[in-house]
């Protein structure tokens, strides 16, 4: 059952991070839809930051899944 769960997780880490990494702007609003102030538009330094994060979040829950799959019982 834990190993179901994790293989889960792997897979929406994944996910969020190709949507991290493809729409960089979009991940930036999830994270800025609570406020109730007025925020100032992302800037490119931040974006390139935001993508980059996406990339490596997809990366390490790929090797994560890529264990839990082919690791000896």
């Amino acid at each position: 059952m834990e190993v179901i769960l994790s293989i889960l997780v792997a897979l929406f880490g994944i996910g969020f991070g190709i949507f991290m990494a493809l729409q960089p702007e979009d991940a930036i609003a999830l994270h800025d839809r609570g406020r109730y102030t007025q925020v100032p538009e992302p800037t490119e330094e931040y974006i390139k930051q935001t993508r980059l994060e996406g990339i490596g979040l997809s990366v390490l829950c790929a090797v994560l899944l890529a264990v839990l799959l082919f690791a000896p019982k």
